[in-house]
């Protein structure tokens, strides 16, 4: 009998149908004999309504009363869940907030990190034969106050529960099974990767790559989790991410492209006093400065995006590099580039096309 932790993130729960049917795959896993640890994000787009419903009544909300905020639709989220599965197999499950499990953060609001999990009401739920339904995203400072641990926190919430119970396996479902060579959405003929290491998929994620948060990811290395990817609407999982990774024999594991950054460029600039946390890329010539955030465009801002390979030995292949600024060149303005060797990343202006994604996955991938 596994003890399983698995997440389910809010595209999987946008409506109480889906809600449901999540709750009749949580039945059913349980009576094959898991027990089971749920989390679960806020519903569909409840998080952005709320900081939208914030920013319409101040221009600059305190991140105190933010967190207060935005925890209510995690609160929403594991009602829901404790209800449907109670409403087929009756007491089965209970519902716990971030607070309540005792998952204790710094006191960062926004952005906090997990620093333990006392986790004792737990752990009488599992004793108890129940399955607890825990608030992803939030916890409570050592100062006492309502935090939350920033976007994708419920990837990390569910990574932290593995540990924190020594669970056999962190399930993380969201609507696509696992990481693919590129995302299967907006480029033709992408492979699934079912192994990888945590470096690897640290690099993919931190990228933009939406399967799982790169925080997620930090604190599985950290903590000696293994993930298990999966779709919501199937249960089909996709792929594990250990300390054992493979890259199936092929130097380059996955193409990610990013459509939500923002760039400016000014006179030379202290941006890593003042926006670390969002700050992604910073090339500084002479007196000027380009900088580039993982976010969109704020006033002073232009849009931009960035496609990126990530895998081993990058720098050994300057031709296929090559090839792939040229095609980026010649359907946009390049702003800068990135160069490791585990990673090449471009930034550049304009939205790219499918075909153009398509064209760059194939340098890489089609003779591997």
């Amino acid at each position: 009998m596994a003890l399983i932790v698995q997440k389910y993130g809010g595209s999987s729960l946008a409506t109480p149908e889906l809600i449901k049917k999540i709750a009749g795959r949580i039945v059913e896993r349980h009576d094959s004999g898991d027990r089971l640890v749920i989390v679960v994000s806020a519903m569909g787009q409840t998080t952005n309504a709320l900081e939208a419903k914030a920013m319409a009544v101040s221009d600059n909300p305190t991140p105190r009363e933010m967190d207060m905020l935005i925890s209510i639709g995690e609160r929403e989220s594991i009602s829901l869940m404790a209800i449907a599965v109670n409403s087929m197999r009756p007491g089965l499950a209970v519902s716990f907030t971030g607070s309540q499990i005792g998952l204790i953060t710094d006191n960062n609001h926004r952005n906090a990190r997990i620093l333990e999990i006392k986790g004792d009401r737990l752990v009488d739920a599992l004793n108890g034969g129940k399955i607890p339904i825990i608030a992803g995203f939030q916890g409570v400072s050592t100062e006492k106050e309502i935090t939350t641990l920033g976007r994708g926190g419920s990837d990390t919430t569910a990574v932290a529960m593995a540990a924190a119970l020594s669970a056999d396996m962190c399930e993380i479902y969201s609507d696509v099974a696992g990481v693919y060579s590129a995302d299967p959405r907006i480029c033709d003929d992408p492979v699934m990767i079912r192994e990888l290491d945590y470096d690897t998929m640290l690099t993919i994620s931190s990228l933009g790559a939406k399967v799982l948060k790169d925080s997620a990811v930090e604190y599985a290395k950290r903590l000696g989790v293994s993930i298990t990817t999966g779709m919501s609407w199937t249960g089909e999982t996709g792929t594990v991410i250990t300390g054992k990774g493979s890259l199936n024999n092929n130097k380059f594991a996955s193409l990610v492209y990013n459509d939500k950054l923002s760039y400016r460029t000014s006179e030379a600039e202290d941006v890593l006093s003042k926006e670390l946390s969002s700050l992604r890329f910073c090339q500084k010539c002479g007196d000027s400065a380009l900088s580039v955030f993982d976010r969109r465009a704020r006033q002073g801002e232009e849009k931009c995006c960035s496609v990126a390979v990530a895998g081993s030995g990058i720098k050994s292949e300057p031709d296929k590099i090559r090839r792939m600024y040229e095609i980026v060149s010649l359907s946009s303005k390049i702003l800068g580039f990135d160069l490791t060797d585990i990673k090449f990343e471009i930034f550049f202006e304009n939205d790219m096309k499918k075909e153009t994604i398509s064209e760059i996955h194939s340098v890489f991938f089609k003779s591997n």
